[in-house]
């Protein structure tokens, strides 16, 4: 088995790992709690440390081994999911002490300020700099597999086991892939002359600026992100309230989100070839806006889920290009710290916004939240084609393969 291989056979743990600690750590607050306020603040303090460490972590990532801090990182995630887990099992983490869990969340957070980066810029020792686009979307499609997999996976679990089976589980999924990644040789690019903290953070904030097409992606990548805040903090809420549905039936219906968004990376190439990626980003930013608003008034199970499934598919497409463009945009000596830009909006942007409409969600209910979440992301959509025109020629610009 080739290195590149070995190397997403244990992306696919860790990605596994770490979405099913996203929706563990989402279920688990709403058991602990009838706040939707609770649920919401414990997801956003676990990606609050992406605004306070991403650009430190790119810097580090560019400067020593990629492979080192990786490994390093998924040490301590897999221990804020397998720790707690055990705590809830012995009884200590309970309703009573339910604020536990902002800690384990934060230092989750840490870690994953850079692993998210780091599994991007690994490709850069991995694969020569022609195929970083296509590698990207390959690495693109396996988080979103996970993400995919892992509610229907929490689900079978939580509806034999407890909670704190569930957490001990996705902590020892995390330990494996780390221990995949430990045998694969990936050579470390040492760069000479490497500038200075400041220096460095103003050198990767400089190209982000002036490269057009780059910052244009992040800005998509933010309207696209804050439709999903709803749908990973309120979702699984909402089906149990609204549509009724068991452990096992909610984390289908999560699935159903993911197997749209697998779908729609699957075929994004073939999607491209049509419209273009920018445009195609732009567009379906929009629809996704008025699928939030059909769920909202759709109530029959099977119907969500199938309108899930669609929506699934128009994101997929925006978590596929933006990455695989900002990737072919940018050097490799550059790529840990330009990467955690688009780590930083690509997972604290849902965090802001889950925080955001779970407090309102507290005022004028769930139906009403996902109604709201439509129309702003609907005016994202159309607010990003008058204004992002770099964006809708990405494919020409830098000449990218459809």
């Amino acid at each position: 088995m080739t290195k590149d291989k070995i190397y997403f056979l244990s992306a696919f743990f860790g990605l596994l790992a770490g979405n099913m600690f996203n929706y563990a750590i989402v279920i688990f607050s709403h058991f602990l709690s009838e706040d939707k306020s609770f649920a919401s603040t414990v997801f956003f303090v676990a990606y609050l440390p992406f605004l306070l460490f991403s650009f430190s972590a790119g810097f580090i990532l560019d400067k020593h081994s990629r492979k080192l801090i990786l490994f390093l990182s998924q040490l301590v995630t897999a221990s804020c999911s397998f720790i707690p887990g055990l705590l809830a099992y012995l009884g200590y983490l309970d309703s009573s002490n339910k604020e536990i869990l902002y800690i384990f969340a934060f230092i989750n957070g840490v870690a994953l300020s850079f692993i998210m980066p780091g599994r991007f810029a690994v490709l850069g020792e991995l694969v020569p700099h022609e195929n970083i686009s296509k590698f990207t979307i390959y690495l693109n499609f396996i988080i979103l597999l996970g993400f995919a997999l892992s509610p229907v996976i929490s689900g079978l679990i939580r509806e034999v086991y407890s909670y704190a089976t569930l957490l001990m589980t996705t902590g020892s999924i995390y330990f494996l892939s780390a221990i995949i990644l430990s045998i694969i040789p990936i050579p470390h690019e040492k760069i000479h002359n490497h500038p200075h903290r400041k220096e460095a953070l103003k050198e990767a904030f400089n190209f982000v600026k002036k490269e057009k097409t780059v910052n244009q992606a992040l800005i998509a990548m933010f309207f696209g992100m804050f439709v999903v805040g709803v749908i990973q903090v309120l979702l699984p809420d909402f089906a149990k309230e609204i549509l009724k549905l068991d452990e096992k039936e909610r984390g289908s219906l999560m699935g159903m989100l993911g197997l749209g968004l697998l779908l729609g990376s699957l075929f994004s190439i073939s999607i491209a070839k049509l419209i273009g990626r920018g445009k195609c980003i732009l567009i379906s930013i929009t629809l996704s806006g008025i699928l939030m608003i059909v769920i909202a008034i759709v109530t029959n199970p099977f119907l969500s889920m199938t309108v899930l499934l669609i929506a699934g598919l128009f994101l997929g497409t925006v978590t596929s290009f933006v990455p695989s463009i900002i990737q072919a945009a940018t050097p490799n000596n550059l790529r840990g710290r330009v990467m955690s830009y688009f780590s930083l909006v690509f997972l604290l942007t849902p965090a802001l916004s889950g925080l955001g409409y779970g407090f309102l969600a507290d005022k004028i209910g769930l139906v009403n939240v996902f109604i709201v979440s439509g129309i702003v992301a609907i005016l994202m959509g159309i607010v990003g084609w008058f204004t992002l025109s770099e964006l809708k020629i990405a494919d020409k610009k830098l000449n990218l393969p459809s």
